[in-house]
């Protein structure tokens, strides 16, 4: 631009030298964008929507949570079926979630959190992503559906519920519990942060500062994805749900009873 413009300065045509400078500044400017007639789905940076928002901007605590209950549920099952590889156990069913979620992710699968009557209830919010076919959950999305699609899932969800709470529908309204061990590290943290006490991150870094909106702190609710905002100190007791057939993985050598994975997994 400046070469351009000092060529037409040199052939003594100032108003084509300003006319593109002014040009240059308003495609540098930052776009104006709707965000509430945002076409959610069509978005390509979920990072950045043209004028440095994120598409995530406005999450909340419970749209962190049901992002990463979503993106949990979705690997847990195709996993499962991959690992298993028997065409007449496809998945399994609602009693067995909490077994094959614990054995999967080594945290335990806390359904209380979403303040729910019913199993069938949180399948409703999530319907986009998880249904029940006969008695086995089923993933709705391919395997290699991208992170950043069930960002748009949820975005959308959100915006579907913020326009029922606003007609006057109550019932749309979600009151997550926050796990009280994140709470009491909260607390601890702002207590410590004087004498530069700091948590270490965890879990993956791919999409680590997830959470930097309004939405209470990282992606689902932990330091960075995986980073165990759900996790429980108690290990969870396999044997209450014993599944009627094992599926071929290597995830059970830790945390299940052995003493390397179970002195790796009870340790603060």
């Amino acid at each position: 631009m400046e070469e351009e413009k000092k060529k037409l300065l040199e052939a003594g045509d100032e108003d084509a030298a300003k006319a593109l400078e002014e040009n240059a500044k308003a495609a540098a400017a930052p776009m104006e964008i709707d965000f509430e007639d945002l076409d959610v789905m069509g978005v390509t940076d979920i990072l950045d929507l043209g004028n440095g928002m994120p598409l995530f901007d406005k999450f909340q605590y419970e749209d962190w949570t049901l992002l990463s209950t979503r993106y949990e549920l979705h690997l847990l099952i195709h996993s499962f079926k991959k690992d298993l590889d028997d065409p007449d156990r496809p998945s399994f069913g609602e009693k067995h979630l909490a077994y094959y979620y614990s054995k999967y992710f080594k945290k335990a699968w806390n359904f209380q959190q979403f303040g729910l009557e019913k199993f069938e209830d949180l399948l409703d919010v999530i319907r986009d992503t998880v249904s029940m076919d006969q008695e086995f959950l089923k993933a709705e999305k391919p395997e290699d559906t991208p992170l950043e699609d069930f960002v748009k899932m949820t975005e959308e969800h959100r915006r579907e519920r913020e326009r029922r709470v606003d007609a006057g529908d109550e019932t749309a309204k979600l009151k997550f519990t926050r796990p009280q061990a994140r709470q009491q590290e909260a607390k601890g943290s702002s207590k410590g942060g004087s004498k530069g006490a700091s948590a270490p991150a965890t879990g993956r870094s791919g999409y680590g500062n997830y959470g930097g909106g309004s939405g209470g702190g990282s992606y689902g609710g932990g330091n960075n994805y995986g980073g165990g905002g759900y996790s429980q100190k108690r290990p969870y007791t396999a044997s209450s749900y014993p599944p009627a057939k094992q599926p071929r993985t290597s995830y059970g050598s830790y945390g299940n009873g052995g003493t390397r994975g179970g002195s790796y997994y009870s340790r603060k």
